[in-house]
């Protein structure tokens, strides 16, 4: 792996998918019910999509590498501000294998008291450095007020607090696209 190389998670890439499509499907259906919902007269358009990003990277270079990470980094950091309430968009990498299952509940559950779970809700405390795999962010769970630091590609926008979602959605979508 080269310096500034960013491993890319296939686990994490389909998951993302698996979420859009939902959102997509959650649109069509709601599309119906409200004519006037602003949300659902934006569609993707991906040339506007990547003027967006060359304007936060500050250039026509849209690869994800060390040097963009850290230039999102610094706009995701001028708009978004501490509280805010995030939750996983999937289960972390430890508890695949007790989701999935093979692995004992019990023993699950005692873990996840020491360790960040995607059903957890955090509150975000700050936003840290960049590393190998993207931008890494330190949160406090709600339920008990433990701290970690964990990938921002991990975690989503929690239904209480959506000012801010199409933000990080960018993010993760620049993250998994280029």
């Amino acid at each position: 792996m080269e310096r500034g190389e960013i491993p890319i998670n296939p686990h994490k890439i389909l998951d993302l998918v698996k979420r859009m499509s939902q959102m997509e499907a959650l649109l069509l259906d709601d599309e119906d019910e409200d004519d006037d919902d602003l949300f659902l007269e934006d569609s993707f358009d991906e040339d506007e999509f990547e003027l967006e990003l060359q304007e936060i990277l500050g250039s026509p270079n849209l690869e994800v590498n060390e040097e963009n990470l850290n230039r999102y980094l610094q706009f995701l950091k001028a708009r978004i501000k501490p509280p805010y309430k995030l939750t996983g968009n999937g289960e972390f990498d430890w508890e695949e294998e007790y989701v999935s299952g093979g692995k004992s509940k019990k023993e699950y559950e005692k873990l996840k008291k020491q360790r960040p779970s995607y059903l957890d809700t955090f509150s975000l405390v700050q936003f840290c450095e960049v590393g190998t795999e993207g931008i890494m962010v330190k949160v406090e769970r709600t339920s008990d007020r433990r701290q970690f630091i964990l990938p921002l590609i991990d975690l989503d926008v929690t239904t209480e607090d959506p000012e801010h979602f199409e933000l990080i959605d960018n993010y993760l979508l620049w993250f998994f696209s280029y």
